[in-house]
């Protein structure tokens, strides 16, 4: 009887002993938690888990996450300089070496003959995993310049896709990708379960319960199903802590931040049939709120739960330093890359942006609005 993608991505952590975590590069609270959870379960049984993202920098409200320190954007520590001497015509009778000012010295005594500079080779070893599991990426070159400066390893490694985007393109080995699932936090609880139903520590159930809790605003978006809250349920029972994750994700915001929600919320657009909702700010908002762009996906979350027939929602803005910036959300059944893809936007398939240098708002508009007249119906 042919086993699930989950069952078979669970068999494959059991056996393997170095993993690779990987983040997506434009980093959200489920997939962050997510990696955090299954980094601390692996290193609980005892086995080597390397977490990684192109970026590391993460908002202040995920401070009270264990383990964030963890996550490192460079895999050339684990990269080993090899020395190869060819020693066919010399055998080796002794080898030592010493480090004299900083310089590494390494001797070599032949049994026979002499070596020469042409014997002598160098080159970089690729760190070695038995797999490597991507969090809500849709394909490898969302992982960025993890993947782009690491491809031999990527196409050299089993990789666990663990997803729950309908954009998702399958391109691991194991794809455990589910569409009905809230987030990618709920798929890991799975996971972790068909490993070890036991395994489930407070941190990890904290970090789990952060990523459910960050992607459905607290349980308020139409995704949310039985199961999940089910899901979320045992969770706490296994020792999350609601309360800090509700307080730093959402009771922790400055001034700053709310004055600025409230003049993006207060100039609220929509198109007749609903799809698309919009907010635009100029750079006064920004200098009367005290605030900077870094606070805008709050506002997009803000959107999105209360306006939750739309299946686009942005913030278009005066950029500090210049021309207009589109901030992109889209709804999961969305793939918003596709949809703009003549903007040539950066992202994910569900949250994205671009930038128009010369442009203006009314031109950033006019943008969105053509690409939801793409969308049927």
């Amino acid at each position: 009887m042919e086993t699930t993608p989950l069952q078979q991505a669970a068999d494959l952590l059991k056996k393997s002993q170095s993993i690779l975590l990987c983040l997506p590069q434009t980093l959200s609270t489920d997939a962050v938690a997510s990696g955090i959870a299954l980094h601390l379960a692996l290193t609980q049984q005892g086995k080597q888990a390397k977490l990684i993202g192109a970026t590391t920098e993460l908002p202040a409200s995920h401070a009270f996450l264990p383990k964030t320190s963890g996550i490192t954007a460079d895999l050339d520590t684990l990269k080993k300089f090899v020395i190869s001497v060819d020693t066919r015509r010399a055998p080796v009778s002794e080898l030592s070496y010493d480090t004299t000012d900083g310089v590494l010295n390494i001797f070599l005594t032949p049994k026979v003959g002499a070596y020469a500079s042409g014997d002598v080779s160098t080159r970089t070893s690729q760190p070695a995993f038995d797999c490597a599991v991507t969090f809500d990426c849709q394909d490898l070159d969302h992982l960025g310049s993890v993947f782009e400066q690491n491809a031999e390893l990527f196409y050299a490694t089993p990789i666990i896709n663990i997803d729950h985007s309908a954009a998702n393109e399958h391109f691991g080995q194991v794809n455990v990708v589910d569409l009905v699932a809230t987030s990618v936090a709920e798929i890991v609880t799975d996971l972790l379960r068909a490993i070890d139903p036991k395994m489930v520590s407070n941190d990890i159930a904290t970090a789990l319960l952060t990523g459910m809790i960050a992607k459905t605003k607290s349980f308020q978006t139409p995704t949310v199903t039985p199961k999940s809250l089910t899901t979320a349920s045992e969770l706490v029972v296994a020792g999350a802590k609601r309360e800090d994750i509700v307080r730093n994700l959402f009771q922790t915001k400055s001034l700053s931040v709310l004055k600025l929600w409230g003049r993006a919320l207060a100039r609220l657009r929509a198109t007749d049939d609903g799809k698309l909702v919009w907010a635009v700010l100029n750079r006064a908002d920004f200098d009367r709120a005290g605030a900077t762009p870094d606070s805008l996906p709050g506002v997009l979350d803000e959107l999105m739960v209360n306006t939750p027939a739309a299946l686009v929602m942005a913030v278009v803005y005066e950029a500090p330093l210049g021309g207009v910036h589109v901030l992109v959300q889209t709804h999961r059944s969305v793939n918003g890359l596709k949809l703009y893809v003549a903007q040539d936007p950066e992202g994910t398939a569900h949250m994205f942006s671009w930038h128009l240098r010369e442009g203006s708002i009314a031109e950033a508009e006019l943008q969105l609005r053509l690409g939801v007249e793409q969308l049927p119906g």
